[in-house]
């Protein structure tokens, strides 16, 4: 137990010495985030367009309704293929900085890029997953669903935690794939659990610490503080979007790391420094060492 937290505590020095160093793995997030709303936008514009033909009931409502699936189920896989997408070019980026290198972000999506059939069929595997989980669980009713939705869930999170990095570094199939993440995250779940839930508890620190400070800036403004309270509101904002970067960045990179560890045992959190000053030029999507 004692070398479970002392290894999980250095996996995610690790995985925040990187950000610390390299503000690049922040794009990562940053795109893939951006274009993500960009698609809710394209949804919410075509939700528009055709809400007001399904709301008329008229006979050719049914041909409407078809679309507005149809926009749903794009939207839905899209999401959850620039999910995948951009999370694997942080992975990507992330081992080449952990294996002594020092590539741009080009590179981390360089790698991504290499895989991008792969990427693409686990992301449409993942929504697949994550809508039929969403159908049996609506079909039972009350607390029931909440708990067999969050079981179902978790369950699959777990399973497929180390999926990304496998679909980037192995070349199985599907199932292996699958049946491979599954183990390494068994193999690894002490130090997966703790170092995961540190990086919980400072990311969550800091973003109830940035609702705190919205709440009392709202409520300057009803109080009538008008330049007090929008300073606190926009200092609020500002806080959470940093911190719900810099989680994202660090859960992307602790998955890394934590991956790099199962498969060759290394976590090297002070070969970093050294390692940034005098590293070679990267080659993009070297395998692990």
């Amino acid at each position: 137990m004692p070398g479970t937290f002392s290894d999980s505590w250095k996996l995610t020095k690790t995985a925040f010495r990187l950000i610390r160093e390299d503000r690049a793995l922040l794009i990562f997030p940053v795109v893939g985030g951006l274009s993500i709303l960009g698609v809710l936008g394209l949804f919410l514009l075509g939700a528009f367009v055709l809400f007001p033909y399904i709301l008329s009931g008229g006979s050719g409502t049914s041909g409407y309704e078809g679309a507005g699936v149809a926009l749903f189920l794009g939207t839905y896989f899209a999401c959850s293929f620039i999910s995948v997408y951009a999370t694997a070019g942080l992975i990507g980026a992330a081992t080449l900085k952990l294996n002594g290198q020092q590539p741009t972000a080009a590179d981390g999506w360089k790698v991504a890029r290499a895989r991008l059939g792969r990427l693409f069929l686990w992301s449409v595997i993942a929504a697949t997953v994550g809508l039929v989980i969403q159908a049996i669980a609506s079909r039972v009713r009350g607390i029931g669903g909440l708990l067999i939705a969050g079981a179902a869930g978790a369950s699959w999170g777990v399973v497929t935690y180390f999926m990304v990095p496998v679909v980037l570094y192995e070349n199985d199939g599907a199932w292996t794939s699958l049946k491979r993440s599954a183990h390494l995250f068994v193999s690894t779940f002490g130090r997966s659990l703790v170092s995961n839930l540190v990086v919980g508890l400072i990311v969550g620190g800091g973003l109830f610490a940035a609702l705190v400070l919205g709440v009392v800036g709202i409520v300057e403004l009803v109080g009538g503080q008008t330049l007090l309270g929008a300073v606190l509101v926009g200092a609020a904002l500002a806080i959470g979007t940093i911190f719900a970067l810099v989680g994202a960045a660090a859960e992307g990179v602790l998955r890394a790391a934590l991956y790099r560890y199962a498969t060759t045992g290394k976590i090297d959190p002070d070969l970093l420094p050294g390692a940034y000053r005098s590293a070679a030029a990267p080659t993009a999507g070297a395998p692990l060492p």
